[in-house]
């Protein structure tokens, strides 16, 4: 087993802006445009979905008291239940991680084909492995670089989301704010469609956990940043939602196809299209930046548990994990290759939503690894936490419906070769497989 690296540069800022950076993503400069037809609603969907994502980023603070290693979700369940369960989460939260980078660096690609006023295929996959190989690199050169690189990039897309908004409060006329819903839709089923698209901004408020070996002080930091960076990606969205609602309307935001650059062309007047489109790109490559992070230490973690191939584990002389990273970055691009063609972009985007629909089922896993670990321990206010959590998730789920969970399980099956690969080095070293 490798081992754990002593130089530990994730301080707390770093650390909170990884969980910001990993939660407010691409989607942040569209989704008010995508939510405007459900009025009113969408701030109550907000509202709700973020405190199912503050209950969960509180499980997952106190399960990040059980582990001092990298890897995040695996090692408590683990923990729980076994090697043999630790590594089909290990698995699946691994491959989605890998394809959810490839869903920013279109994202990044796409924002920069607008403001240069389109991209050939050509130039669409060199930007992109541009992209991929730039980013890689960064994260090479060791934890500490592509922290401090992750805090500006986080800081820098906190501008024009966080700024922007907080002017606009000053021009909202209070005396007029009323309560709209689109009837056509209808309550339960508006409220049902737009907590649905809320739910995909707090994917990822668990990473803190995943490097929970390079952070100073993990049993302290780690759950400050977790619930700081969620409250902090609360803030963002809400705040925006509820300024853009306020100031454009429901009918101008339903038609945007830049709400932010809207909101500032009505607050300073001119064209902000450049500008918004800058700030999504750089967003879209913080957000990459912190999930490559992310996924070179799930499978490093996941080798140091023997769930992995051990050659995962390999860590270069500041312990960055090199061939994990590597390899991360070589199973994103198929998923970029696929992209390219107009015919299989419905694929694509079908692919991110199993990944995401994977990612609900890692957090079912670990709020029962939460109920196992604390046992007798459990409060009733952890109970309380507990429930809420949990009705979270399995709304998402829900939400997500019955095709998406069997096809992410179809996904998750697809981790036997690995398994068996590491079962043979098992079987070599004569020690007991699982």
């Amino acid at each position: 087993m490798a081992e754990q690296p002593t130089q530990r540069p994730m301080g707390l800022l770093q650390t909170t802006s990884l969980v910001t950076g990993n939660l407010v993503g691409s989607g942040v400069f569209l989704l008010p445009a995508s939510l405007a037809v459900f009025g009113s609603l969408t701030l109550i969907a907000w509202v709700l979905t973020g405190l199912g994502a503050l209950m969960l980023a509180w499980i997952f603070a106190k399960l990040s008291m059980h582990s001092k290693q990298n890897g995040g979700p695996h090692n408590f369940i683990v923990k729980a239940y076994g090697k043999e369960y630790g590594y089909w989460v290990a698995w699946g939260y691994w491959v989605l991680s890998w394809i959810s980078n490839a869903a920013l660096i279109v994202a990044a690609v796409s924002y920069a084909s607008t403001m240069l006023g389109g991209l050939s295929i050509v130039q669409t996959l060199i930007f992109e492995l541009s992209i991929l190989f730039g980013i890689t690199f960064i994260n090479i050169l060791g934890l500490k670089f592509a922290g401090r690189f992750e805090l500006c990039m986080t800081c820098l897309k906190l501008v024009p989301l966080v700024g922007i908004p907080l002017v606009g409060l000053f021009y909202v006329d209070w005396s007029q704010l009323s309560f709209s819903l689109n009837e056509s839709i209808g309550l339960s089923t508006g409220l049902k469609s737009a907590m649905f698209l809320t739910i995909w901004g707090f994917i990822g408020l668990e990473t803190a956990t995943v490097a929970s070996g390079e952070v100073s002080n993990p049993q302290k930091t780690i759950p400050i940043a977790t619930l700081a960076g969620t409250s902090l990606a609360l803030l963002v969205y809400v705040l925006g939602s509820f300024v853009m609602f306020a100031l454009l309307g429901a009918k101008t935001l339903s038609s945007s196809s830049a709400p932010y650059a809207d909101l500032a062309g009505f607050l300073f007047s001119a064209n902000w299209n450049t500008f918004i489109a800058i700030s999504a790109i750089i967003c879209c490559l913080g957000s990459f930046n912190g999930w490559t992070m992310v996924v070179g230490r799930i499978a490093q973690g996941a080798a140091n548990e023997d769930l992995f191939p051990k050659m995962f584990a390999q860590t270069n002389n500041n312990g960055t994990p090199v061939f994990s990273i590597v390899i991360s970055a070589c199973c994103t691009l198929p998923i970029l290759l696929l992209s390219l063609g107009e015919g299989l972009i419905g694929q694509f985007n079908m692919i991110i939503d199993i990944s995401i629909t994977l990612i609900l089922l890692v957090y079912t896993a670990c709020i029962l690894a939460f109920i196992k670990l604390l046992g007798s321990e459990l409060k009733l206010s952890h109970c309380i936490v507990v429930f809420g959590s949990a009705l979270f998730v399995a709304f998402s789920i829900y939400a997500s419906g019955l095709k998406m969970v069997l096809f992410s399980l179809l996904l998750l099956a697809l981790g036997w070769p690995m398994r068996y690969w590491r079962n043979l080095e098992f079987k070599a070293e004569g020690l007991r497989v699982g």
